[in-house]
């Protein structure tokens, strides 16, 4: 608004009591004048930090022919959330035009602006606060400040500039970073121990002219004396004077520059005294006596940047150690280490972006191995000692931060979920998630699910029908129900939830490895699939705990031809991963490492494990040729693995609603379905099948996200579908019943088919309701049978086998008198009806023994 004092003012700056006044005092050296500010009330000076000292805007003006003040000022304090931007020497009054940066600060965005009081400087204010520290670049003119400072006032406002002061939008973080805030380079504090480094002409020119008192400097060179000095004699000994600091007193050098300067005269090269020596000799020598410090790239610091190199500085000595410097692009931090990523620049301006660990850090051999990873051009020449300094040094570099993790999948992020990997991360809404991402170090499963474009939902709707019809019901149905289940396993592991192996079991040709390779693996947007036979220990743990999503595939997997070195590891596995446990891997320097075994597990194979306690942390499905012949099953195989774009849509359209989907709601499925199943199941069976029941309900709610009913989209509704996968739990898991063989049950059907004699090992007695067992003698027998015939399986030695026996709920006695053939012997009795209910022994009810 318009004023006594013929400006004009934002009412907010108007309505504050921080205004002063200020007196131009011409410097009593002849240099710039200064703006001293004064109390309106008192006409004694006012202080920036002490807000009693200043007064309202009426008063202020009032004073200002009172005491006969130049101006009006404004103060700025920490409390009133203002920040003044001023920028000095920019505008031509004759040409009336501003220069670059003025026209790029007043474009940026519209606030209150006006002119200094000299005409040809400006001011803007914002509400808002200091993005960072440093308040001045005297090469670019920019100052900034929010506190202990003042304006001098004039209120005349700029074209386009606004009647009130704009909150900062982003403008003053801009115009720090751009005007102010100077780019890193060398430090060029002075030091009185440090060795001098020879500079050129050129580079010690821009050096002198670009530190802080370079303003000084340019106006000394160019011969611009008057305001600062009270004659030439003494500039010429003061640039002098600053030529000494910066060559090092390297008098040719000091000598040919000054003769380059605007303050070379004649007088330079006149003899000035009894020994012949000149007025120039004289100033030189003068002026390194004078001069204690010289210039040291990087001063007090043991390591510092200079020409595109790193330097080490030590005692007098100082040396290259690198021919590159670091320009960092990210850090990433995790629980247990740090990754780095930088552009690391030569002398010659070739640039390597490599990724560094924190242990490539540990001796100078490991930071040359990491350096050498894709080229030869990086060299670093120093010690492990200067490589723990070089290492501080590189940490107070302005690294962006980043959380990194081990394994890609989907993470709480926040109070959000979030899908990670190591080409960043996305939300709910496929947004980027800009502060996680995966170390790379951990990357093995990888997949381009984020690529796959979502469904629609007649796409969706045209894939349901060929999911459920390539196959029998139960198998397709089960399979369907891992796959999406896989998307909430995250979910359900953080309630303590066991996610079952897809376990593909069958003859050979029989579709099981076509099923895994072109049905379930394009919904993961993943090729990846790993020979059983050819994995170790340290493969499995690795691509175990790279993903907590995407599956970990295993083809070939035949237990009788696999080597028992590599089938141990394997077998591990299967019950590590399921149960959550880690896995451990020594290392030569006698540490070791930890996986976490996250990966969902879908193994192919013409065998199913021998160990019951695997098989039923398993669903187990069992193919056969005779699924090909059905004509429907074929076609609508061939139009699923042509729909691998499909596939991958309905993966991608999964994982998002799967990020929208909180671990609570997935429970809840989880916890409704366990209620559904034959209270006889085994509880790890029942574990499993509602985790294929959760799956489902995730299919179900990304239907509904697309307008569409489960009925729409499938042949089968949700009722029939999980009595489906307990149908194929019973039949291909349990073999029909509803529990599992134990080794117990496992080791007496191999004794029913070694053709024991019923006249001196065994009988069937009661009226065929008892077994009457000599089981001394006969698991002597059974154990030379079983490697007679390589027989497979589990097996317990006979102390164990006694033990587990005995407390068997078809064990009745041991050690009792029973009649066999002719004689009284001493055996176990068993419940033969229930036995036989459990397990195949048919073969003790032969009468008539064949020899073997």
């Amino acid at each position: 608004m318009s004023n006594r004092c013929g400006g004009n003012y934002p009412q907010e700056l108007l309505d504050r009591k921080q205004w002063v006044n200020w007196r131009l005092i011409p410097d009593k050296d002849g240099g710039k004048d200064k703006k001293m500010p004064y109390n309106p009330i008192t006409g004694k000076g006012a202080q920036s930090n002490n807000p009693a000292t200043w007064t309202d805007y009426a008063t202020a003006a009032d004073a200002l022919e009172r005491y006969g003040f130049t101006g009006l000022g404004f103060m700025f304090s920490k409390e009133d959330n203002l920040v003044g931007v001023d920028v000095d020497h920019c505008y031509d009054p004759e040409t009336k035009t501003f220069n670059e940066t003025a026209k790029a600060i007043i474009a940026r965005q519209p606030t209150f602006m006006e002119f200094s009081p000299s005409g040809t400087g400006i001011h803007l204010f914002f509400k808002g606060a200091m993005p960072g520290t440093g308040n001045k670049n005297t090469k670019t003119g920019v100052e900034m400040y929010e506190h202990t400072r003042y304006f001098t006032m004039t209120g005349k406002g700029l074209d386009g500039a606004t009647d009130t002061i704009a909150e900062d939008n982003g403008t003053l973080k801009w115009i720090h970073e751009t005007y102010i805030r100077a780019p890193k380079k060398q430090q060029q504090r002075k030091s009185k121990k440090s060795a001098s480094v020879q500079l050129s002409d050129d580079d010690l020119l821009e050096l002198a002219g670009g530190a802080d008192n370079g303003e000084a400097f340019s106006k000394l060179w160019d011969g611009d004396w008057q305001d600062a000095y009270s004659s030439q004699s003494e500039a010429d000994m003061a640039l002098c004077c600053r030529l000494a600091f910066w060559s090092g007193k390297d008098k040719a050098q000091m000598d040919r520059l000054f003769r380059q300067s605007g303050l070379f005269r004649e007088k330079w090269d006149a003899k000035h005294h009894a020994s012949g020596a000149t007025y120039g000799e004289e100033t030189l020598d003068k002026a390194c006596e004078l001069t204690e410090d010289t210039y040291a790239p990087g001063n007090d610091a043991p390591v510092f940047e200079y020409k595109g190199m790193y330097f080490r500085s030590k005692g007098d000595n100082i040396y290259p150690i690198t021919n590159f410097v670091f320009v960092p692009v990210e850090m990433i931090i995790a629980e247990e280490e740090t990754q780095l990523t930088a552009d690391l620049v030569t002398v010659r301006g070739e640039t390597y972006r490599l990724t560094f660990m924190t242990t490539d850090f540990a001796n100078q051999q490991k930071f040359k191995n990491a350096l050498n990873k894709r080229t030869i051009a990086l060299s670093y020449n120093g010690s492990d000692g200067d490589l723990e300094l070089l290492k501080t040094y590189i940490s107070e570099l302005e690294w962006k931060t980043k959380l990194g993790v081990k394994a890609m999948g989907i993470y709480e992020h926040g109070s959000e979920m979030a899908f990670v990997s190591v080409e960043g991360a996305v939300d709910e809404n496929g947004a980027a998630v800009e502060d996680i991402i995966q170390l790379d170090k951990y990357r093995s499963i990888c997949s381009d699910i984020l690529d796959a474009k979502l469904l629609t939902a007649s796409q969706l709707q045209r894939l349901g029908e060929q999911l459920m019809s390539y196959n029998e019901p139960a198998k397709v149905v089960s399979i369907l129900a891992w796959i999406c289940g896989c998307f909430i396993k995250e979910h359900l592991r953080k309630k303590n939830v066991k996610y079952p192996h897809l376990m593909l079991i069958g003859e050979a040709g029989s579709g099981k490895s076509n099923t895994l390779e072109r049905v379930i693996m394009p919904v993961f947007s993943k090729s990846k699939i790993v020979a059983a036979g050819q994995t170790t220990a340290f493969t499995l743990m690795k691509d175990a705990a790279s993903s907590n999503t995407i599956p970990m595939a295993l083809d070939e997997f035949k237990p009788s031809k696999i080597d028992s070195y590599r089938l141990a590891p394997l077998l591990n596995h299967f019950r590590n991963s399921y149960d959550g446990q880690e896995g451990i891997r020594g290392r030569a320097d006698q540490t070791t490492v930890s996986y976490e075994l996250l990966a969902p597990l879908v193994v192919a194979g013409e065998e199913s494990p021998d160990e019951a306690a695997i098989r039923e942390r398993s669903i187990e499905l069992l193919f056969s040729k005779k699924d090909l012949k059905t004509v429907e099953y074929r076609a609508a195989f061939q139009r699923l693995c042509a729909s691998a774009d499909l596939l991958g849509g309905l993966g991608h359209s999964l994982l998002g609603i799967a990020l929208k989907t909180k671990p609570a709601e997935c429970y809840s499925w989880y916890e409704e379905a366990l209620g559904g199943f034959n209270k006889e199941l085994p509880s790890r069976v029942v574990n499993n099948l509602a985790c294929m029941v959760a799956g489902l309900r995730l299919m179900e709610k990304l239907c509904s996200s697309l307008g569409l009913t489960w009925n729409e989209m499938f042949p089968y509704a949700i009722a029939p579908c999980t009595k489906y996968i307990e149908y194929a739990a019973k039949e291909y898991l349990l073999d029909g019943g509803t529990s599992n063989k134990s080794v117990v049950e496992q080791t007496l059907e191999v004794m029913s088919r070694m053709g024991l004699d019923p006249e001196s090992e065994y009988a069937i007695c009661d009226g065929d309701a008892v077994l009457a067992l000599r089981l001394n003698p006969v698991y002597d027998k059974y154990t030379k049978y079983r490697k007679d015939y390589a027989v497979a399986g589990e097996t317990l030695t006979y102390a164990q086998f006694k033990l587990q026996l005995s407390h068997s709920d078809y064990f009745l006695e041991s050690n009792v008198q029973k009649r066999i053939g002719s004689e009284n012997r001493r055996v176990w009795t068993l419940n033969y009806g229930l036995l036989k209910a459990r397990c195949d022994v048919s073969g003790f009810e032969l009468t008539e023994v064949e020899p073997l």
